[in-house]
């Protein structure tokens, strides 16, 4: 058989999601072939500068994606049933590969393209199952129209409120498949986060891949508390920042900081097994990361929450399981908070436990593979 993943490099979830199904494909059935592409790049000039703006927005004026995030909702009308930018590169990928499963990561590559795919390979005589593998944690305001397509076979949900989502927009309930998230093996490998962690508590301040952070600002309101806490700083790709940090360091030794560069799936792994918590945007790949291990988050929503970080924000919210900060003294304030009241920071990440996402990687595959 033979699987080809569309996805795109506009944040990180959708590029992770992609990898950690060739991994757990390669384990569980080696026979099948899996191709990646980055679709909306590597097809076209304007979907490489579309990703380039959002990875863009995302690091620097979060803000701007109250208007991006509108005007993609309505992408999908400039192709209606097709694909116009690439698509001269789709046909000849799809003529190349000649793929059995089409899996979309993306939201904004399934819609016009499935319809596309089955087209050119129905011209080949050979028939295309399409499948949506939607990495959202809920529904409503946020969650984007383009991740439904009526041409897709199969919907993977990871939530109950996602599969409703999918349902209120016209998704058929047979077509519905609710899996739960499949993440690289090492976080299914692995047991979740103890409930009581030895030693100073180890805050972890987060990043996306592309290296989107507030980690000086937040440093320094975290100065007072360099006696009772160590601090591990996530620099994704970013070796300036990461230099940065380590300079910080040197000058404020008051306070136990490592700066990390980017972090493979077993580090950090070992990262939100012995997370105190972890600050970090609520995207959509590190709230369910955090919730298959037990690890409790801190949201920075400084420079305001973008729209499909609302969803991972509403998940959260609806179980008590947020908590938030706006601004950086914001983070001194929650600090000080746990540290006096070790009570309820214990609460919170019993939650966290109880809420914990589940899946089996075999079924997972079973049923992209073969229905």
């Amino acid at each position: 058989m033979r699987v080809l993943i569309f996805t795109s490099s506009a944040g990180t979830a959708h590029d992770a999601a992609a990898e950690a199904l060739v991994q757990w494909m390669g384990r569980i059935d080696p026979s099948v072939e899996v191709v990646v592409e980055s679709v909306l790049e590597n097809a076209s000039g304007a979907g490489r500068t579309a990703v380039d703006l959002y990875n863009w927005i995302q690091r620097r004026a979060p803000w701007l994606h109250q208007l991006y995030w509108r005007v993609c909702e309505l992408e999908d009308l400039t192709k209606p049933g097709t694909v116009l930018a690439g698509r001269a590169y789709i046909r000849d990928l799809l003529e190349r590969l000649r793929p059995d499963l089409l899996i979309s990561t993306y939201p904004h590559t399934n819609r016009g393209h499935f319809p596309f795919a089955k087209r050119v390979l129905q011209r080949l005589g050979q028939p295309l199952r399409c499948v949506i593998c939607c990495t959202e944690l809920a529904g409503g305001f946020g969650f984007s129209r383009n991740w439904v397509s009526p041409r897709a076979d199969r919907f993977w949900a990871i939530t109950a409120e996602v599969a409703h989502e999918a349902r209120r927009r016209r998704t058929a309930p047979g077509q519905i498949a609710m899996l739960g998230p499949l993440l690289y093996p090492a976080y299914h490998d692995a047991a979740p986060a103890p409930l009581e962690l030895p030693g100073r508590p180890r805050l972890v301040l987060g990043t996306g891949g592309n290296g989107a952070n507030n980690h000086l600002a937040l440093l320094e309101q975290l100065l007072p508390y360099g006696d009772r806490l160590e601090v591990v700083a996530l620099c994704g790709r970013r070796a300036a920042m990461q230099h940065s940090l380590e300079a910080w360091a040197a000058a404020h030794p008051q306070l136990p900081l490592r700066a990390l560069g980017f972090q493979g799936p077993e580090a950090m792994v070992a990262l939100y097994r012995s997370a105190w918590a972890m600050v970090a945007r609520p995207g959509a790949r590190t709230a369910t990361e955090a919730l298959v291990l037990g690890c409790p988050l801190i949201f920075n929503v400084i420079g305001t929450a973008m729209p499909q970080e609302l969803l991972a924000l509403r998940y959260f919210h609806d179980r008590g399981l947020d908590t938030v900060m706006r601004r950086p003294a914001e983070l001194a304030a929650v600090v000080d908070r746990w540290l006096a009241e070790p009570q309820r920071y214990a609460l919170l990440r019993q939650r966290m436990q109880e809420h914990r996402l589940r899946c089996d990687p075999a079924a997972v595959v079973q049923d992209l593979l073969h229905g």
